[in-house]
């Protein structure tokens, strides 16, 4: 099989569940890629591989197979690749339960997230950071991280905009608008 052969075989297999599958057909294709001088989707690859290892709650390996995808896309000049890969690996280190870290990394996703005009990577970062910033005692910064997320929601549920309105009424309590 060719590289797109092998994206489209572990698209499918991450599709259905079959991670163990999904996962060595984005290694194959990421090394197939490679090969043909492909760096950015090969790359692309490795941020898929990324996503299957969480899937399965492989921490470690899902942050190896993000590891340097970023300085692919922005030598490639892709910055909506390279905030994406940035946004993997904030997660990565989420659930390798390195908070401070993951804080971080959030910051410098959603930055670059904003230089495209991405607002959905954004709000899922905005609404994981406010996640960890209940679980490390910063509530008000939560707040405004989840009031920042859910403004960026182009079709909040009713759980969201119910959400959003107490977070709204809150923060004008407060007298921080």
């Amino acid at each position: 099989m060719d590289a797109e052969q092998l994206k489209k075989t572990g698209m499918a297999h991450f599709n259905a569940d079959r991670f163990a599958e999904a996962a060595g057909a984005f290694d194959q294709a990421a090394l197939a890629y490679d090969l043909a001088g492909r760096a950015a989707d090969a790359a692309e690859m490795r941020n898929n591989l990324c996503v299957v290892k969480m899937s399965q709650d492989d921490w470690p390996g899902a942050l190896a197979a993000v590891e340097g995808t970023e300085a692919i896309f922005a030598a490639a000049g892709d910055v909506r690749r390279e905030a994406q890969a940035i946004a993997n690996r904030a997660a990565c280190y989420e659930g390798l339960g390195q908070v401070d870290q993951a804080l971080q990394t959030y910051q410098q996703a959603i930055d670059r997230l904003a230089e495209v005009g991405e607002s959905e990577t954004r709000a899922a970062c905005f609404k994981r950071m406010s996640g960890l910033q209940v679980k490390s005692g910063h509530q008000l910064q939560a707040l405004a991280s989840m009031r920042s997320g859910l403004d960026l929601t182009d079709k909040p549920s009713l759980r969201e905009k119910m959400l959003k309105g107490m977070l709204d009424k809150a923060v004008k309590g407060l007298g921080m608008q």
